[in-house]
């Protein structure tokens, strides 16, 4: 019998609820089994001190809201991962929505939903230590089904939905640029995507867009040094960068694309049939024609740029929409019950992986061989540099991933790192003590880039300061240990101020 509305709608509800528990349970785990942060985590916790109109060379939005999250649960861990985790269960349920659009099939929407979880680079990466990334992925799948809803209904609410997530893009990470450019030019050769492009309701779009990011563009324009110093993460080459390039994205493409295509084989093998385009539905060619223009887009930036090394992250919200793509070709009569069945199977098994493979990150790092940032003592380290008599002042590092750190084990200690002037920031004036720290197993003395800094902003000359060293297991260690090494320095007001 043919599955009733409400049976539908049963259906939904309950992969809507499994997938919530499963983010829900990464929040629990990730609370659980550390309290130290992981490198963009850490970013996040020094960054989000302040509400400025602009940080780093990443847009501000994700600081912006984790920092009212922390004013809302505290500093914690739970507030840190509770963003990540709500981001990308959102992700997969706008992706859910477009795919009951575009494939008009419950179950294959539900299939094409759950092959995120076959996609390393967002089941793992994302949920390892992500942060805008998770962000800007989020904002491209809104984007897209609001175009499709649009498509159906061009109302005033529409329009202004879809300027809101395109303003979270642009306000999450750079690289939504090159998103809107393929969905603009997709839209472009559709009538039906003319009509949105070029309705007088368009103006709400451009409205909330630009009241949501215009002042963020007006920072840019007046911080193009520090914006434009991602740049630096190009790798580039001036002979046969056309070729190593182009390499790059197909095979960057292809690698993120594994294993899922390898299961879309097993089970689906009809989705590979090279006649799929006849009797096709709009919205199943327009997704095609979304992965014809992502390819040549990004292969026009590399070679206008000269990139020679695509990397798998800036993927990640062009290609989150293959899935779709791939079972918008898959016949509705071969998505029989045992194949579905068996690659949800394999999903559940690559999800039961994930969380497995989190946990003994960690837990079993000293067995592994391999510790990461999360088996940094944090806690125990704080408690020693306590006892010497510091418990509150200024956190200066050399490093992101101590000074985040270290902020939350002094929340009421500003840290700073010297590339960003906030030590011109009113909220770390008045402090007449700092702690600066250093990890030890990279310099024994203090590194020259903090020297420079204490002298240049304080007039302090670090060689005064005796160093001293903290040193604690790994959290879930057994004999393996890390070295920090610190200075206690007074403090003048940083001369002279800049003004930014």
């Amino acid at each position: 019998m043919p599955a009733t509305n409400s049976d539908e709608k049963g259906k939904t509800l309950q992969f809507l609820l499994i997938l919530a528990c499963y983010f829900g349970l990464h929040i629990l785990l990730r609370v659980t089994v550390s309290h130290s942060l992981d490198y963009d985590e850490a970013e996040q916790a020094m960054l989000s001190q302040w509400l400025l109109p602009g940080y780093t060379e990443q847009p501000p939005l994700y600081t912006w809201i984790q920092h009212y999250l922390f004013r809302i649960f505290g500093e914690s861990v739970f507030a840190v991962s509770l963003l990540k985790n709500s981001l990308l269960f959102l992700t997969y349920v706008f992706v859910f929505l477009s795919s009951r659009i575009i494939l008009t099939n419950n179950r294959a929407a539900i299939l094409a939903t759950c092959s995120l979880l076959l996609i390393p680079q967002i089941a793992w990466e994302s949920q390892r230590d992500m942060t805008h990334t998770t962000l800007v992925v989020f904002a491209a799948a809104a984007s897209l089904y609001q175009a499709m809803r649009l498509m159906e209904k061009r109302t005033c609410f529409n329009y202004i939905l879809w300027g809101l997530f395109l303003g979270i893009g642009f306000m999450a990470k750079a690289n939504f640029g090159l998103f809107v450019v393929i969905l603009l030019l997709t839209l472009s050769t559709f009538s039906e995507g003319r009509k949105v492009l070029f309705n007088w309701k368009i103006i709400f779009s451009l409205s909330v867009l630009f009241g949501l990011a215009g002042n963020y563009f007006y920072w840019m324009f007046n911080n193009q040094d520090i914006v434009f110093s991602a740049t630096k993460k190009f790798k580039r080459a001036v002979d046969n960068y056309y070729i190593k390039g182009s390499i790059s994205l197909v095979a960057n493409s292809f690698l993120f694309l594994t294993p899922l295509w390898l299961f879309y084989l097993i089970f689906f093998p009809s989705g590979f049939d090279a006649k799929w385009w006849e009797e096709r539905t709009f919205h199943q060619k327009f997704i095609a024609r979304y992965i014809v223009f992502f390819f040549l887009v990004l292969l026009l930036v590399v070679l206008f740029f000269k990139v020679t090394y695509v990397k798998d992250r800036w993927l990640q919200p062009l290609l989150f929409a293959v899935p779709i793509l791939f079972f918008s070709r898959v016949p509705s009569d071969k998505l029989t019950a045992g194949r579905c069945k068996g690659f949800l199977t394999v999903v559940g098994i690559a999800a039961t992986t994930i969380y497995l493979a989190f946990t003994i990150r960690v837990t079993g790092a000293s067995y592994i061989e391999r510790f990461c940032r999360m088996n940094y003592p944090f806690i125990p380290m704080a408690e020693d540099i306590r006892a010497t008599g510091f418990d509150s002042g200024l956190i200066i590092s050399d490093n992101r991933f101590l000074a985040g750190n270290m902020h939350f084990q002094f929340p009421s200690s500003p840290a700073l790192i010297p590339e960003f002037h906030f030590e011109d920031l009113p909220a770390t004036q008045g402090f007449n003590n700092a702690l600066v720290i250093w990890m030890a197993d990279r310099s024994a003395d203090v590194p020259e880039k903090l020297s420079s800094f204490l002298s240049d902003k304080y007039g302090i000359n670090a060689e005064e300061y005796k160093v001293e060293y903290f040193e604690h297991l790994y959290k879930f260690a057994r004999t393996e240990k890390v070295r920090l090494a610190v200075i206690f320095v007074p403090l003048k007001q940083p001369s002279p101020p800049i003004l930014r």
